[in-house]
């Protein structure tokens, strides 16, 4: 990470963002990068330990480094792309009854099998998935996703920034999907874009409990960070009419 762009990310988000919570950057690494293995997850009467919950270290400042091992869902495993091997067809029946039978998130079988073939995981592109608030990135680390954990008068500013250079009213993605896949996984897969997208998340009801009322997340592949970042200081960021939510976010 270049100690330049890291500063003025901060200064920038300070400037127009007043108080927001600085972002998480993730990026897939062989090494563990100067971040600790996340303590294995204890036991929850859900069945699993959302991946959200593992991310409050994080946020709090403490770099994290996550794999198959560590995570406390099977869904994030199969997500973020630490499934060893294929599901078994037992495995498979289960994850398909699980989300129609017990979660309740899709119709039938058909819809959940159609929305996989839509979205099929990718495969991790390293021994870990490296998580690190964004003032505890170093020299080397070498950020893939940042992630947004926002309210809404700051999402509005990032949204409205993600469509600033963008030739269609389609630069972000608000997809159907857990919430480790829209903070992670899709924009991970935004990066072999010609275009990346950024994308809205946050939605997933199976993890609102870990996330405050207010907050949604809001994540940005490399790439589109930087055109994001170059434009903040030359687009409505610097009018009076964002100055009205900035001195509303100042207050808050």
């Amino acid at each position: 990470m270049d100690a330049k762009t890291k500063a003025l990310f901060i200064r920038k988000w300070e400037k127009y963002f007043p108080g927001g919570e600085l972002p998480l950057a993730c990026f897939y690494s062989d090494s563990l990068c100067g971040a600790e293995p996340a303590p294995m997850p204890r036991p929850s009467d859900k069945g699993y330990t959302c991946v959200f919950g593992q991310l409050a270290a994080v946020r709090a400042g403490k770099s994290r480094a996550f794999n198959g091992e560590n995570l406390g869902c099977f869904g994030a495993i199969g997500t973020l792309g630490f499934s060893v091997n294929a599901p078994t067809r037992e495995e498979a029946a289960y994850l398909v009854d699980f989300l129609v039978t017990t979660e309740k998130f899709y119709k039938s079988a058909a819809h959940v099998e159609a929305t996989m073939q839509h979205n099929p995981p990718l495969p991790a592109r390293g021994r870990y998935l490296i998580v690190k608030r964004w003032d505890a990135l170093e020299k080397a680390d070498v950020p893939q996703v940042v992630c947004f954990f926002a309210t809404p008068d700051m999402v509005s500013g990032l949204h409205a920034l993600a469509g600033y250079d963008s030739m269609t009213p389609h630069a972000v993605l608000a997809p159907f999907s857990s919430g480790c896949d829209t903070l992670i996984g899709f924009a991970m897969k935004e990066l072999d874009s010609a275009e990346p997208r950024a994308v809205l998340g946050g939605f997933d009801p199976a993890m609102r409990s870990y996330a405050k009322p207010s907050v949604l997340t809001f994540s940005i592949p490399w790439p589109k960070f930087l055109t994001m970042l170059d434009n903040m200081d030359r687009c409505f960021l610097t009018t009076t009419v964002w100055d009205v939510i900035r001195r509303r976010m100042q207050k808050a």
